[in-house]
């Protein structure tokens, strides 16, 4: 998402922060971590629709391809966007087992994070990208 960004206008807070806790508790949003919750102009979405909605910031095929897949029944989408959320981190082992792609590198994106307090545990991905 972040590189495909083109107008640089998102930004990403993660939910376990005092800053993602307090912009959940002003919108009356829920906190799930087990779900992406987005907050815009049109107010708080959340699971596969906090997802399509951002495809319009990230250029062609997706500016067209996230209207399109907002108009899926939502019960279809979140079931998708559910089992996908459940099984992330075995699909990610997976990828990353078939390619060859080491961990995932946040460190190019960090003015884009926000609400983040230092020290960052390694694991947040705002270290080296471990190559294999």
């Amino acid at each position: 998402m972040l590189d495909r960004d083109a107008s640089d206008h998102v930004r990403f807070c993660p939910l376990q922060s005092k800053l993602g806790q307090q912009l959940c508790k002003d919108h009356d949003a829920p906190y799930d971590l087990k779900t992406a919750v987005l907050i815009d102009d049109e107010g708080v979405h959340t699971h596969s629709a906090a997802i399509l909605r951002l495809f319009p910031s990230m250029g062609l095929p997706f500016t067209l391809l996230g209207p399109i897949g907002l108009c899926v029944p939502r019960f279809l989408r979140d079931a998708g966007y559910t089992a996908f959320a459940r099984n992330r981190g075995a699909i990610w082992r997976a990828v990353k087992r078939c390619t060859g792609w080491g961990d995932t590198s946040l460190k190019d994106y960090r003015d884009r994070v926000v609400g983040l307090e230092e020290p960052l545990p390694p694991s947040w991905g705002f270290g080296e990208a471990e190559k294999q």
